[in-house]
């Protein structure tokens, strides 16, 4: 590091590219904004205000208790979602990780990768979070 050159400059560099990206990012949709409102021919109606644009008048309140197990199911989801993205280009490489001789080390991490999350998957499963029919007291129970 240059002599009188704090650590803290690389810090700099790094705020002043997130402030120039937030200011593009906010440019860019004021002017799309702009744009669609002085050069747009489509009419602000009472029904385009609405709150459902598909022609169904809304029925009771928008406050209602969600399912939670909806949000586990979208969870669970992305987990091994993820889990594939980051094992493919393992796989896509794995003939040249057996010619070069760490075949067996790339098939370790990936299984030790896959059981850590099976494990999880387990974990939920113990639990009774992936049963979708649960009775009231199941539900009473986990919260104590």
């Amino acid at each position: 590091m240059p002599a009188g050159q704090s650590h803290y400059a690389e810090y700099g560099a790094i705020v002043v590219l997130g402030l120039l990206t937030v200011t593009v990012v906010f440019v860019m949709m004021s002017l799309v904004r702009v744009i669609t409102r002085v050069l747009s021919r489509i009419q602000t109606t009472p029904g385009k205000l609405a709150t459902y644009e598909c022609g169904e008048k809304p029925v009771g309140s928008g406050w209602f208790r969600f399912n939670n197990r909806f949000y586990l199911v979208a969870i669970l989801f992305l987990v091994f979602d993820v889990e594939v993205a980051l094992v493919f280009p393992v796989l896509a490489r794995y003939t040249e990780f057996l010619r070069v001789g760490t075949g067996g080390v790339a098939l370790l991490k990936v299984a030790v990768f896959a059981g850590t999350l099976l494990l999880g998957l387990f974990y939920a499963y113990a639990k009774g979070d992936l049963s979708w029919n649960k009775s009231i007291a199941v539900d009473q129970g986990d919260r104590e």
